[in-house]
């Protein structure tokens, strides 16, 4: 979680105090739901549960950029249950803030997608780019930490590809369902 992302959502809460002050509040949680995460997560966490701590990233966001920021969720109907390295996704949907939202001034379109295959499970963050940023490359930091992750996590067989084209730019995680090899297995009695 960058350290301007905390400054701006601490103006955004200020500015809500006097109007409307459920929103402050709600910001405030979202806040410390991240932070509680990004501090003292454990390792690895439910699909389920970090695609929420998106959504409270993009909640917070939505009251930074109003109109400026539209999402789009595609998940299945039941979410599968398998585990993801804590902020995984997190960092991918706030790059496309930053990089897809912010700097556009009409804004943008950030699509989050979660596909249910038999083997796999594959998630897809994608953001519009701005015209004047389609050609820029940013640092890919957050794109190493997570791949980092999830490699470590699923020894080598989970994979992160980003792709751009002209008008978009594309991640897409791919988990694997079955554990690695040699990962112990609870056995019923």
């Amino acid at each position: 979680i960058r350290p301007h992302f905390l400054f701006n959502t601490l103006n955004t809460g200020a500015a809500l105090v006097h109007q409307p002050p459920d929103a402050a509040e709600r910001l405030l949680l979202d806040l410390a739901d991240l932070f509680r995460a990004a501090l003292s997560g454990p390792a690895e966490i439910p699909l389920e549960d970090e695609l929420a701590l998106a959504r409270r990233y993009l909640e917070i966001e939505a009251l930074r950029f109003g109109q400026r920021m539209q999402v789009e969720w595609t998940l299945p109907p039941a979410m599968p249950s398998l585990g993801i390295p804590a902020l995984s996704v997190q960092p991918l949907v706030e790059n496309a803030v930053r990089h897809g939202i912010e700097p556009a001034p009409r804004g943008g379109l950030i699509e989050i997608a979660v596909e249910d295959h038999v083997a796999d499970v594959r998630i897809m963050v994608r953001n519009t780019l701005p015209p004047a940023l389609s050609a820029v490359k940013g640092h890919q930091l957050g794109l190493a930490s997570a791949r980092a992750r999830l490699h470590a996590s699923t020894r080598g067989r989970g994979s992160l590809l980003a792709t751009r084209d002209e008008t978009h730019y594309t991640v897409t995680v791919t988990l694997p369902k079955a554990p690695p090899a040699g990962t112990p297995q609870a056995t019923t009695r």
